[in-house]
């Protein structure tokens, strides 16, 4: 499908960027921390304000690892849609001579870095990032060029952010997490989305390319809210931020397969080690076996996005039947009992981008000499699993769920065997074990225990 840049939307692109760098929204980091990072004296790249794909900014730091990270940002001041930059990055010491090595240990003059955002329309940015291992020393200077492009093709779609926030979690890390909401009348596809921070000259200090949101967003109005998705971005914190920027690489898009999928949370609690959980069903109303994952959101009590992580979906869900989901990989309020206070409420939703047909036949197996150890909020689930389908399988999952006395899940983990060879063999074997870790405060009274195994023909 081709596409074709609007005028109005790359305006509308550029106003966007503008109040997103407001300073109100950065929170002071805090003070309590260990030693921030350092900043480094290296000479940079001059900016570049010429009418043309440019370098408008770099800046460079060590991080608490000891490492490198020259960062910054490339902006399209030209009037074409552009695409497949490269940039060429050299970096000496106080000799002249280059601090770039190869795998081999063999000396480099230069090295390529891409942009976070693969497509840029006129008037975008992106950030981009090169980290070096310093053990050979501080570099005393870098430069970095543009030196490829290609025209390319943009239809920007009608996206906005809104209940952003950006956290320092005191261990030298920023999160900086909202929701991106699509308000036109077509589905909108997010192909790339990266966050970065910024001092009072619009100097990118340090930047990160997130993976943490669904990719495709209903029209606006959808009455299933997958209109808009929760995201997450996390990146190093350097000296002498004062605001935040998101770069978005997103297009209106004419034809989706639109899943009919029912996404529903039973339970969302922090587990005795402090780590979040949401937990729930995903139904499958089409007519064939499906592969997706779900995208989840914590939320303040304000909506402000508190965090965002997701989880694929542990087996294929079939046709007509509810399969369980958990996801539990959330960065910044796992561990964070400050942060876990503020979680009031939370959201699933199937990520119509990574969804599709099951390409693999899968089968139900049965389990045998199950046993259930109850630690109290910890549930260990042990037994056998065997291969009764007559086929060589290439893999297993087990499926470990909680019910409380009412029948509604409330906690789910799983696990996968692998064959020792080239397969799982007919009649074969093999021992499984899950752990499960429930809300320490919930009353286990009259709860039950349950598991699924499910293998994949190989």
């Amino acid at each position: 499908m081709k596409h074709k840049i609007a005028l109005y939307m790359a305006m509308v692109a550029l106003v966007l960027l503008i109040p997103a760098c407001g300073k109100s929204t950065v929170s002071t980091p805090n003070s309590s921390s260990s030693t921030p990072n350092s900043s480094s004296s290296a000479t940079g790249t001059p900016a570049n304000q010429s009418h043309d794909l440019v370098i408008a900014s770099t800046s460079s730091y060590v991080d608490r690892q000891g490492n490198y990270h020259i960062v910054g940002e490339v902006d399209n001041n030209t009037d074409n849609v552009l695409s497949s930059i490269q940039l060429t990055l050299d970096i000496k010491d106080a000799s002249g001579n280059s601090m770039l090595r190869d795998e081999n240990g063999d000396i480099m003059a230069n090295t390529i870095v891409y942009p976070m955002l693969y497509t840029l329309a006129p008037s975008e940015g992106s950030p981009f990032e090169y980290i070096y291992a310093a053990t050979g020393g501080t570099p005393a200077s870098y430069n970095v060029t543009v030196t490829n492009q290609q025209t390319g093709d943009a239809n920007r779609g009608a996206l906005l952010w809104e209940n952003v926030q950006i956290l320092d979690d005191g261990m030298g890390t920023y999160f900086l997490t909202g929701e991106l909401i699509n308000t036109g009348s077509q589905w909108a596809h997010i192909n790339g989305l990266a966050g970065a921070v910024l001092d009072d000259s619009n100097t990118v200090l340090s930047a990160g390319l997130s993976g943490t949101y669904a990719t495709e967003l209903a029209p606006s109005g959808d009455t299933l809210k997958r209109d808009r998705t929760p995201f997450e971005i996390n990146f190093p914190n350097p000296e002498g931020v004062t605001k935040w920027k998101l770069y978005l690489d997103g297009d209106a898009i004419d034809s989706v397969t639109d899943y009919p999928i029912d996404v529903k949370v039973t339970n969302t609690f922090f587990d005795q080690n402090g780590s979040a959980h949401l937990v729930g069903w995903v139904t499958n109303n089409s007519g064939e076996p499906l592969d997706s994952l779900v995208v989840g959101g914590l939320y303040g009590v304000d909506g402000t996005v508190m965090d965002a992580s997701y989880s694929f979906v542990p087996v294929p869900m079939k046709p007509g039947v509810a399969t369980p989901f958990s996801i539990s990989s959330f960065g910044r309020s796992n561990y964070s009992p400050d942060q876990a206070a503020l979680v009031k409420t939370s959201s699933a939703q199937m990520d119509n981008g990574f969804t599709s047909s099951t390409p693999y036949e899968i089968v139900d197996l049965k389990t045998s000499g199950e046993a259930l150890q109850n630690d109290g909020a910890t549930w260990t689930f042990s037994g056998n699993v065997d291969n009764t389908s007559g086929k060589s399988l290439s893999g297993i999952t087990v499926v470990a769920m909680v019910m409380d006395s009412e029948g509604m899940l409330v906690a789910m983990e799983y696990t996968s065997v692998f064959p020792t060879g080239d397969a799982i063999a007919p009649d074969e074997t093999n021992p499984f074990s899950v752990i499960v870790y429930l809300d320490p405060g919930v009353d286990i009274t009259g709860f039950s225990a349950t598991t699924m195994a499910i293998g994949d023909v190989k």
